[in-house]
């Protein structure tokens, strides 16, 4: 038999009242900003926003939505790349007054803790009251042994914290689990998926759904949901193959796969996510960081390869990499900041940017086994900016924003010339064996071309953001045509071709080009089963059939 998850109707008792906002010239001028997201690639509109606290609020909403056939869009910080908390037309659902954190749970098994938060809890809010401790409105929440976890955690003397550290600290929590977000660290500690714990659902039809990973598996590539009223839903898994690389395109799938996964990256098209608890890790007390610089790129691929094998004489928490164009960025925006960066010097092409732990007994062998790689590649620790406390850290990351803080500045002078220039930021990864033939194809398409562009990001999983920067609404389009180019390729080495941001609205044609026709119906049939009037989140991730136009 197959296994079943039940649902449940929201509670009349606890929808209230909530803000609603629906006067058009109200909508246009006071709440613009919600009518975008970073993308800035399209011009939303919307029928009204409505800001729900509680999740029978939210069911309510899409209870009443979908009895009216009105679409509703999800926003969480609207932080994402491509366009996917942008309304265009309907209802926009907005989570920001959800910002309640909900419980602590301690995990004998594994050794973790765990919190809970509503959705609209923002990630670095989260993190600073995890790390600090200041966790005072959990205080009589939750079970009795939630209560025993939450006294327990306040007892420890080791710091903790969320450990995959999207970029983006200013993204709310529902947004980097319906988007699977990653960062730098994911080269240790995998993407969210593998750090949530639990999600609540609601449905378009308003039904609640509360899973708990580990208690409802697929079975012969199939799910069955027992909603409200009776009926049973069943949803069958894509049977695409993924990438094995870095993910974050299309729905999970997998025969046997846990039933949260359907949901965590599914960028809101299956439902709206209200709660979330995320698993917690022990900060090591000691940290190293490097910013190692190396006189040709060459020479920082060849260490980045050296430095994650198998037999690496130290494991890093995360590798970044820095091109040659982006090095001048670096350079100018330091020193128009008055800012020093040690070691840097005129002959420096590429930057490595890495951390790692040690303790007094390993901190010596794994500093010489370090210098033994870096001068492998003609660098060294002596020619490298090195730091071995978290301050130094905030200032490495300082600087390692210049280069999208200058990517934006450029755009955003250019935009004013030409309405169509945006930013065009490739966000594909690739196998290991794949990252250097993939680099040079990047590099010898835009040379060819003489589009301005930028390389650096996440290259300890072979994920570099190619930041494209057209400088008229000509290059824009040659932009585009190159990111299918790049696109097509990811896909020819095995690659992924959304490895971290999703495919929102802007993306669908990528997808398509990874999982192909047959993959995109199976998406579909999906959202058709759990959103039969294609109202939820539409126009993300595939495109909307005819007959819902």
């Amino acid at each position: 038999m197959t296994p079943r998850i039940e649902a449940r109707a929201p509670n009349p008792a606890d929808i209230g009242n909530m803000k609603v906002v629906s006067d058009q010239d109200v909508i246009n001028d006071t709440y613009a900003l919600y009518l975008d997201d970073e993308s800035h690639s399209f011009d939303g509109t919307a029928e009204k926003l409505v800001f729900p606290e509680t999740t029978d609020q939210v069911a309510a909403i899409l209870k009443e939505a979908s009895d009216a056939g009105t679409p509703v869009t999800i926003q969480g910080g609207r932080t994402g790349l491509t366009g996917g908390s942008v309304p265009l037309g309907g209802t926009a659902l907005n989570l920001e007054k959800m910002t309640d954190l909900l419980y602590i749970n301690y995990h004998e098994k594994s050794g973790h803790y765990s919190i809970a938060a509503q959705s609209g809890v923002l990630l670095e809010d989260l993190v600073k009251a995890v790390m600090t401790k200041d966790i005072n409105q959990l205080q009589g929440k939750g079970t009795s042994e939630q209560q025993k976890a939450l006294e327990r955690f306040r007892a420890e003397v080791d710091d903790f914290s969320f450990p995959v550290d999207p970029t983006e600290t200013s993204a709310w929590l529902g947004g980097i689990v319906a988007c699977n977000a990653s960062g730098a660290k994911t080269f240790k500690y995998g993407a969210v998926r593998n750090w949530v714990y639990r999600i609540e659902v609601v449905l378009m039809n308003g039904d609640i759904l509360d899973i708990e990973r580990g208690r409802f598996f697929a079975k012969d590539g199939k799910f069955e949901i027992v909603l409200s009223d009776g009926n049973i839903l069943e949803l069958a898994i894509p049977t695409y193959s993924m990438p094995k690389t870095k993910n974050a395109a299309g729905l999970f799938c997998g025969s046997d796969m846990d039933l949260i996964d359907l949901f965590i990256g599914s960028e809101g098209i299956l439902g709206v996510i209200t709660e979330v608890e995320l698993g917690l890790e022990q900060l090591p007390r000691n940290i190293m960081t490097v910013m190692a610089f190396f006189k040709s790129e060459d020479d920082a691929i060849g260490f980045v390869y050296d430095i994650r094998s198998a037999d690496s004489p130290v494991q890093m928490d995360f590798l970044e990499y820095f091109g040659p164009n982006a090095l001048e960025m670096i350079k100018e925006k330091a020193a128009s900041s008055g800012i020093t960066v040690p070691a840097l010097s005129n002959d420096t092409e590429a930057i490595v940017f890495f951390e790692f732990d040690y303790t007094d007994e390993t901190m010596e062998e794994k500093v010489m086994g370090l210098e033994t790689v870096l001068n492998k590649y003609n660098s060294s620790s002596e020619s490298s900016w090195a730091g071995m406390d978290r301050a130094e850290l905030q200032k490495m990351k300082t600087v390692r924003h210049f280069v999208p803080e200058t990517v934006n500045g450029l755009i955003a002078q250019r935009k004013a010339q030409y309405h169509d220039v945006h930013k065009i930021g490739t966000d594909m990864a690739v196998p290991d064996e794949a990252l250097r033939e993939y680099l040079k194809f990047y590099r010898e398409t835009l040379d060819a071309q003489g589009m301005e562009y930028v390389i650096f990001g996440h290259i300890g999983d072979n994920h570099l953001h190619v930041n494209m920067l057209p400088r008229n609404n000509e290059e824009v389009k040659q932009g585009m045509d190159n990111y299918m180019t790049f696109a097509k390729k990811a896909v020819e080495l095995g690659g992924s071709v959304a490895a971290e941001h999703g495919i929102g609205k802007l993306k669908k044609d990528f997808l398509f080009v990874m999982y192909g026709k047959e993959g995109i119906a199976q998406i579909q049939a999906v959202k058709k089963a759990l959103d039969p009037k294609w109202l939820l989140n539409r126009d993300n991730m595939i495109a909307i059939p005819e007959s819902f136009r």
